[in-house]
This record gives structure tokens, C-alpha cells and sequence, in this order.
């Protein structure tokens, strides 16, 4: 294949740690005397530090790192020549049915598996290998949803009411959100005792806009502050 280490992109740390454990399996069972092993790198960010900083320790063997979509545009792996992109990814997005956020498993946009291959070939020319096909990458979308788009608008609610630069419904987004899903963001901060009938910040509201949480364990941790007095 040539010299140079190796980034394999899957969609998140259970699959990192799967794919680990055969990769090691089976290199231990093919592996000769005499015959210089790999490294098998994942990267993930439950990882602890010490764990993902030997990603950027390139050694004299032949590294496989194993890396979610972080590894796309948050960091730089030195001395990638070749990527496996499998097409997949872990994508948060936000049911105003449900009220739940999930990290679903979905395919990567077209701008991602070309972030992807662009993380090859950076010290030398580089290949990628996508495991699926021409037709299905042409099928997929061109841009990832924003995130403002898949997420719950109750913490950019509340943080523009305090901050006073206007409402969310007025507000010049590039991709405007839905008015159910303003609607529900509201919905949420009026539960939590955040806004009143007139859409203000309560005394609440300006309270839990000093936590830079999510709204709903920001009012946990206020009401736990509250009993403690």
C-alpha cells in the first residue's frame, strides 16, 4: 500500500472500539517475526488527554487511527497518506415531538466526505477510500443541516433575550428555523419558569441565563442551589 499512517472515519466510539479490538485480533493473529507491527490509535472525546495527545506523537511503525467527524475539521492528524471514510456519522438533532435530543447515525454530506479525503495527501500525495459508491455519494446532500436547524432553541432564546439583541423570530439567520421549532423553544422556557405570558425573561430566566448549560439542567442546578440556602 506505501508508507504513511492511516485515518479511518466512523460514526462513534462504539464502533471506534469494535473496529480496535479486530483490527488488533487480527493483526496479532497475522503477524511475523521479524516484521515491524502498527499502531492502533482511536480518538473520540471521552478519550483522556494523555490518549488523544499520542495521536500527534507520530512513531517509527505504521499508525491506524480511528476518529469520528472531529477529526474533519477540528484537528489535524500529522502524517496521514490515506483515509477510509465509511460514509456514516453520529449527528445530534433535536425532536420538538419527543423534546429529545439524539445522536443518530446518518449519512455525511457530500462537503463532509470531501472535508474527509482532504485529510490525506497534506505531506505527500494522499489516497481515500470511501467505502460506497460514486451514485450513492452523488445521492447524498450537498451541505450537513445547520445546527441551528437540529437542535432546540430554548438555550438561543435565552441567550439572546439576555443579552438583548432582538428575537429569535426576527433575527436575520442565514437558514432561519422552522416556527414549530421556535415555538417549542419558548414552550420549553415557559415550563421552566423562564419566560412569562409575554415571551420576558423572568427573574428565573435572567438567573439561568448565567449558566452556560443546556436550560433544563441549569434549572436542576438552581432549584438544588435554592433548597441548599
Amino acid at each position: 500500500v506505501g508508507a504513511g499512517d492511516i485515518l479511518v472515519f466512523l460514526p462513534g466510539e462504539r464502533e471506534i472500539r469494535e473496529a480496535a479490538e479486530s483490527l488488533r485480533k487480527h493483526h496479532f493473529e497475522r503477524m511475523k517475526p521479524g516484521v515491524a507491527g502498527i499502531e492502533i490509535l482511536p480518538l473520540f472525546a471521552r478519550l483522556s488527554f494523555a490518549d488523544q495527545e499520542r495521536v500527534f506523537k507520530p512513531g517509527n511503525i505504521r499508525r491506524v487511527v480511528l476518529a469520528t467527524n472531529v477529526a474533519e475539521t477540528s484537528l489535524t492528524v500529522p502524517g496521514i497518506r490515506f483515509v477510509i471514510d465509511t460514509g456514516w456519522a453520529r449527528i445530534n438533532r433535536y425532536s420538538y415531538r419527543n423534546k429529545v435530543e439524539q445522536l443518530q447515525v446518518e449519512r455525511i454530506s457530500r462537503a463532509s466526505a470531501n472535508q474527509r479525503a482532504g485529510r490525506c495527501g497534506r505531506i505527500a500525495s494522499g489516497v481515500c477510500f470511501r467505502l460506497y459508491t460514486e451514485e450513492d455519494y452523488l445521492a447524498r446532500s450537498e451541505y450537513t443541516d445547520p445546527e441551528i436547524l437540529r437542535s432546540s432553541l430554548a438555550a438561543v432564546i435565552l441567550r439572546m433575550k439576555s443579552l438583548k439583541i432582538g428575537d429569535v423570530e426576527n433575527f436575520p439567520f442565514l437558514e432561519p428555523p422552522s416556527s414549530r421549532m421556535i415555538a417549542d423553544g419558548y414552550q420549553l422556557l415557559a415550563e421552566l419558569g423562564a419566560v412569562n405570558e409575554g415571551k420576558q425573561l423572568t427573574r428565573t430566566g435572567w438567573q439561568l441565563a448565567k449558566f452556560p448549560i443546556d436550560p433544563r439542567i441549569a434549572r436542576m442546578i438552581f432549584c438544588l442551589l435554592y433548597t441548599s440556602d
